[in-house]
């Protein structure tokens, strides 16, 4: 068995595929789709969850219905009344229940007939509906949600979106009853997504920042070059921040005009780049997160080339947005002090970064520079703002080579990569210790939950754990080799699987099918 190789090594393998079948050219045989995607007509289709095109071409959903695992079904919040889909609270014909109609002078009012609409609902025939959050009249009388999207401020969107690499589509699932919409070929290979008012934004690690509409992603003329290997994107106000780890970059960019709520940029939105900032040969920034009036920023270090600038975090002042700079720069612990396993060498090479209860806390992949594998347990390090003191929190047995960590409540969570084994043709035959971790606000393990597939699932792609988003107590962690959203649920001090591989859990999100590798390059929360 060859040791395992690193873990970007999967991933060039596949962009050098990729690269050479786009520049090899196709016969001219119509219209081509992705994988995941069926041809209907001139258009590409996901049959899965299409309500245009609902498990078979042409099979459209009648009026408040989606499309979910390719069969019709209610929007969530309406009611199967006399074959239609109704929102009973709105509902003249079926006010309150299925059958109970007002009188033609009476309007229909969360679920009572009366009079008149209260001041500041929409009146829509005689229903009143809150126009920000009606899913079948969203910011309009008769503009429904479909496709498992929520109204939300008077815009139809996703709850979450999760970016498929291999595929080039994003994909938008609907939070609590986790349902996805259609994957939509917005990149080339998107790396993560944030979004700016009613724009979706996509970073595509074609060095490019691609806008789409939020309510359908569809893809909108703006394209902003980036950095090379453009790795996260963070929106604060009128500004949008990008690492670029090959380029050891943060690059500012600005709105050109004001983003009031409610305004919509049906062309997409005007930006210009205004700043760059430099952390220095072979840093490769990794991850940032927001903390007062600074982003901290997570430096990994070039692996391939010299490790040894990595190994701390940045502190960037935002005091002005526009001409962003270093202030600080923080060592993380090296040597013994990452325990590392017999016979191993380790660096910290730190990933993952958030703020909780007034610290900041790093996830720490904790790899050997020979073999780009753990050498040592899953470590964070946690760092008091005011100080810059570094202490080190263990993460258990259960977890190797932690990549992404998040508040949630009074609770971490760590999101757990674990250890990859390859064969001679380097072929994935298995991860250890993936998963997910939880600590409590003594940054002690309470819980530990790995993710595996149940012997008697059946046919089940290894998974291996990425980023994820947190809605309220759930959690959405993205699968880097078998394109799956898993979904966990917070309980006391429990992690309960609600979407998964065990026989007890509903089947994970299948996000970006694929043939053989899949890559959820990220999983966000729109605000």
């Amino acid at each position: 068995m060859k040791p395992s190789p690193p873990p970007g090594r999967h991933l060039a393998l596949l962009c050098s595929l990729l690269s050479c079948l786009l520049l090899t050219g196709c016969p001219d045989e119509g219209v081509v789709c992705s994988e995941g995607l069926s041809r209907c007509g001139d258009t590409c289709a996901d049959l899965t969850s299409e309500s245009a095109n609902c498990g078979a071409c042409g099979n459209a959903c009648g009026e408040g219905q989606l499309c979910a695992e390719g069969a019709c079904r209610c929007l969530t919040g309406t009611t199967a009344c006399d074959g239609a889909c109704v929102d009973t609270r709105s509902s003249p014909q079926h006010c309150g229940a299925c059958g109970t109609t007002c009188d033609s002078s009476e309007v229909c009012e969360q679920g009572t007939c009366q009079l008149n609409c209260t001041a500041g609902l929409l009146r829509c025939g005689n229903a009143c509906v809150d126009g920000d959050s009606s899913n079948l009249n969203c910011g309009a009388c008769g503009n429904v949600c479909g496709d498992a999207r929520t109204c939300r401020g008077g815009v139809c969107t996703y709850d979450i979106v999760a970016t498929c690499f291999n595929t080039g589509q994003v994909v938008g699932i609907q939070s609590g009853v986790d349902l996805k919409g259609p994957g939509t070929l917005v990149a080339s290979s998107p790396q993560s997504a944030a979004r700016m008012s009613d724009v979706l934004l996509v970073l595509d690690s074609t060095r490019k920042l691609i806008q789409a509409r939020l309510d359908d992603y569809g893809v909108l003329p703006p394209r902003y070059d980036t950095g090379r290997a453009p790795n996260q994107v963070l929106v604060e106000g009128p500004f949008i921040y990008i690492l670029n780890s090959t380029d050891n970059t943060l690059q500012v960019l600005r709105s050109t005009e004001p983003l009031p709520p409610g305004k919509r940029h049906p062309e997409g939105i005007s930006l210009q780049n205004v700043a760059s900032v430099s952390f220095g040969a072979n840093t490769n920034p990794f991850g940032m997160a927001r903390v007062g009036n600074e982003l901290w920023v997570t430096l990994y270090g070039n692996l391939v080339g010299d490790p040894s600038a990595g190994g701390r975090v940045a502190r960037v002042s935002l005091a002005s947005p526009s001409e962003p700079r270093v202030t600080a720069t923080i060592d993380l612990p090296t040597g013994a002090a990452l325990r590392p396993f017999p016979d191993n060498t380790t660096l910290s090479t730190p990933a993952g970064i958030t703020q909780h209860r007034g610290k900041v806390y790093v996830a720490l992949n904790n790899l050997n520079p020979a073999t780009y594998a753990p050498g040592g347990p899953g470590l964070l390090a946690r760092i008091e703002p005011a100080t810059g003191a570094v202490s080190l929190v263990g993460l258990g047995d259960d977890c190797l080579n932690p990549n992404a960590v998040a508040s949630v409540g009074e609770h971490l969570v760590v999101s757990c990569g674990g250890r990859s084994t390859y064969d001679a043709e380097f072929k994935l035959v298995s991860v250890e210790r993936t998963g997910l971790v939880m600590l409590d606000a003594q940054d002690t393990v309470v819980a530990s939950e790995p993710i595996a597939c149940s012997p008697g699932i059946g046919s089940c792609p290894i998974p291996a754990a990425g980023r994820f988003a947190v809605v309220g107590p759930r959690i959405y962690t993205g699968d880097t080799n078998g394109g799956r959203v898993f979904v966990h649920e917070i309980v006391g001090n429990t992690l309960v699987e609600r979407r998964g591989l065990k026989d007890t859990s509903e089947p994970a999100i299948a996000a970006c099918p694929a043939s053989g590798f899949s890559l959820v390059s990220d999983v966000v929360a729109l605000p």
